[in-house]
């Protein structure tokens, strides 16, 4: 898997699929990847040679081979392996799945302390940093530290920075329904109609951000496999 996209080929077709936003994969979670379109098993089957792919990927794969071989080993089969589902590997898929689904978020902590690392209370836009109570005392004191915006503590406080001016994404702009900062506004946004944003509809914006970031990545999956049957 490469470090900046993703190349997935199935056939003749082929799609370079950007990294998931704000996110990782753990040793566990690429032990249940398919090496043909990277994603978590999908009525995993085992070949004879003992490596393990999506049926669906295996078999799309196949018909578009002159031959029947591993994609992995390229190890060679004299017919068609009879496939079945490997009912162990699918309960460890589902058991992953159901796992990741109910973890909870992470705890966000703060920046600044050196030992022992205590929770945040509070992530500064500016300082793109996050605070526990003690290290927070300063933004609540100091008089230019005071203008700064704080929200709710967040890992991903890149999302909430606008990646072009590096300040915080303080305002919504209806024109090109999108958050945008201060300087924006002086720039591409110029004469747009602009509206301030509150902490709860920022974040719920970049929640939605990263489900269409996830919708758009199962639609690429779900449309290679439905070229490639054809």
């Amino acid at each position: 898997m490469e470090s900046l996209s993703t190349r997935t080929e199935t056939g003749s077709h082929s799609i370079d699929i950007p990294p998931m936003m704000s996110s990782s994969s753990d040793p566990v979670t690429e032990r249940l990847l398919c090496s043909i379109c990277l994603d978590v098993f999908s009525d995993p089957v085992s070949t004879p040679c003992g490596h393990n792919f999506c049926k669906i990927c295996l078999k799309i794969h196949w018909n578009n081979s002159q031959d029947y071989r591993c994609p992995n080993c390229k190890e060679t089969f004299k017919q068609r392996p009879d496939l079945k589902i490997n009912t162990t590997l699918r309960e460890l898929v589902d058991e992953h799945k159901k796992t990741h689904e109910e973890q909870p978020e992470a705890e966000v902590v703060c920046d600044i302390c050196t030992e022992g690392k205590l929770k945040a209370v509070k992530s500064c836009l500016v300082c793109q940093s996050s605070y526990c109570e003690t290290h927070l005392e300063s933004h609540l004191r100091v008089s230019g530290l005071q203008k700064h915006k704080l929200i709710d503590p967040v890992k991903n406080l890149q999302d909430y920075i606008c990646q072009k001016h590096d300040r915080p994404l303080e305002l919504f702009c209806r024109d090109d329904q999108t958050c945008v900062c201060q300087f924006c506004t002086e720039g591409d946004h110029k004469n747009h109609n602009t509206v301030p944003l509150e902490e709860s509809e920022l974040r719920e914006m970049m929640k939605e951000k990263q489900r269409a970031a996830e919708r758009w990545y199962e639609d690429v999956i779900k449309d290679l496999k439905r070229r490639s049957l054809n």
